[in-house]
């Protein structure tokens, strides 16, 4: 802003009794720029689009919150914030939104981000939806039916895989020690585990994705060597 001062002395010299003189200073101000007061315009710079979460997993029918507030617009425009889901031909407005998945699968979220001038900017990311599997076996192995196989999905991306089994003899036998061998196959046919002799008893084989290199149906399998065994099975694959 430029000023400019217009000095303008005017001296008037009266003859007075006591022949003194006076003078006088006006000062006139003006301002060059008068609309300095107004807003400044955009200059054209689009807004940038960002979602959080990127790339989340989530559980089947878990609600996840989704938000824009990380997104910018380098000239401070007003933003408004659009959401399109896979699968839902309806568009949500909003910089935050909850949204439910009832499926499993990976579901594209897409964010369109428009400034108060028409620009608009668009990103993306990919929802993993998992559902944990769990699952009870209970039943019994002997010279009748000596051999329970039990399947066990094992789903690429599991965290971790557990077979918790408690045994116990049935032998109506009194000297007849029961015993049975535990094992567990890949989907490939490979025998991840396996031991033998096992009498009756209780514990845990665990492992996470460092241990099995193969996904699919596992098979766990109790077999009778002699006398009559009691099994229960709590099975537990997390992703």
């Amino acid at each position: 802003m430029k000023k400019m001062s217009l000095l303008l002395i005017i001296m008037l010299f009266t003859v007075a009794a006591s022949g003194g003189y006076g003078y006088y200073t006006f000062v006139l101000n003006e301002d060059d720029d008068e609309d300095s007061n107004e807003p400044v315009a955009s200059t054209g710079n689009s807004p940038v689009a960002k979602i959080t979460p990127s790339n989340p997993k989530i559980q089947i029918n878990e609600t996840i919150s989704f938000s824009a507030s990380g997104s910018s617009d380098e000239d401070e425009d007003d933003l408004s914030f659009f959401w399109n889901f896979e699968g839902d031909s309806k568009e949500y407005e909003g910089r935050d939104i909850d949204r439910n998945f009832p499926d499993k699968g990976e579901f594209i979220v897409t964010l369109t981000v428009t400034d108060s001038t028409g620009l608009s900017d668009d990103t993306q990311t990919t929802v993993l939806v998992v559902e944990n599997y769990h699952d009870e076996q209970s039943g019994n192995v002997d010279g009748n039916d000596n051999v329970a196989n039990i399947e066990i999905p094992v789903e690429k991306g599991f965290l971790s895989f557990e077979i918790d089994y408690s045994l116990e003899s049935a032998s109506v036998n009194p000297f007849e020690e029961s015993q049975v061998t535990l094992k567990l196959t890949d989907n490939d046919g490979v025998v991840v585990q396996e031991e033998n002799g096992v009498t009756e008893s209780s514990g845990t084989w665990s492992y996470s994705t460092d241990d099995l290199s193969s996904t699919g149906d596992y098979i766990f399998t109790i077999e009778s060597e002699s006398g009559s065994m009691n099994y229960d099975l709590i099975i537990d694959v997390t992703y």
